[in-house]
């Protein structure tokens, strides 16, 4: 029996990969390309340490830097650091990729919202959220809301332009085709324009979280916290504990890859490459 395009829709076929097991050993794989180049890089970094005569407090070997790791885990102050740093990144990622997604869209779709704010929005873009550092800390003091207020405004911005750009790029002929099978308003919204704009939605998303990243860490080190990756580094380097500031920037690395390919690429992979709207490398 033939398969209409609305049962295609709701329950798209698998790749063969995937139905047959394979993509176990795809995601071992995958696992393998990410891991096996940062063991060769601490490989690399612990023969340089050991064997260049360069003071340990310059470059320490990865060997200390992983035992610093390991007291700071059993002395809980990892785990308090990472918490503090990841809650800041969430709250803020969140509720600036809702408002730049909204606005993006609305600016790509329609002709006067555009007009309206594309001269704000790229006045914004001009300035950078690191400038405005001093500006929050008079309006917050040295508070999280110090913090978090610059996130949202790195991340709504970056999400705004990449959303607007996606949508407006849109071909029209695929706009005319959903309207032909009846979609309207919001079923327009959702099931023309976004599907056909994630790629770059996601790509947005992607660069947003990167973009907050480092300025969240940056931030901690300016900030009065008393908890996080920036200000444990910051704090190495007041006492003059090298190890501490390799390990923080180490944890800071790590911490960072392990959120963009468990929630960034795994939605990209769900959404987008799932629906062939980009296609994967082979």
């Amino acid at each position: 029996m033939t398969r209409t395009a609305d049962d295609r829709l709701a329950h798209p076929t698998l790749p063969e990969e995937t139905r047959s097991g394979g993509g176990l050993m795809t995601g071992v794989t995958n696992l393998l390309y990410v891991i096996l180049p940062l063991v060769a890089l601490g490989v690399a970094w612990e023969l340089l340490a050991r064997l260049s005569g360069m003071p340990a407090a310059l470059l320490p070997p990865v060997s200390d830097i992983l035992a610093a790791i390991v007291k700071l885990a059993a002395d809980g102050f990892l785990w308090t650091d990472i918490a503090g740093t990841i809650t800041r990144l969430f709250k803020s990622v969140i509720v600036g990729i809702v408002i730049g997604t909204a606005i993006g869209v609305m600016m790509g779709y329609f002709k006067m919202w555009e007009r309206v704010l594309s001269a704000p929005v790229n006045f914004l873009l001009a300035i950078p959220g690191t400038a405005l550092f001093p500006l929050s800390m008079i309006w917050f003091g040295l508070t999280e809301a110090a913090i978090t207020s610059i996130l949202m405004y790195e991340v709504a911005l970056t999400v705004v332009l990449n959303t607007w750009s996606g949508v407006k790029a849109v071909d029209n002929s695929m706009i005319r085709a959903g309207k032909a099978f009846g979609a309207t308003g919001l079923s327009l919204f959702w099931r023309v324009l976004i599907p056909a704009a994630l790629p770059s939605i996601i790509a947005g998303y992607r660069l947003a979280f990167s973009r907050c990243w480092r300025i969240l860490i940056v931030a901690e080190m300016l900030v009065s916290v008393t908890s996080g990756l920036g200000y444990r580094i910051y704090w190495g380097r007041e006492f003059f504990h090298s190890e501490v500031v390799y390990a923080g920037l180490l944890v800071v690395g790590l911490v960072g890859l392990l959120i963009e390919r468990v929630f960034l690429r795994t939605l990209e992979i769900m959404t987008v490459e799932r629906w062939g709207t980009v296609r994967e490398l082979s």
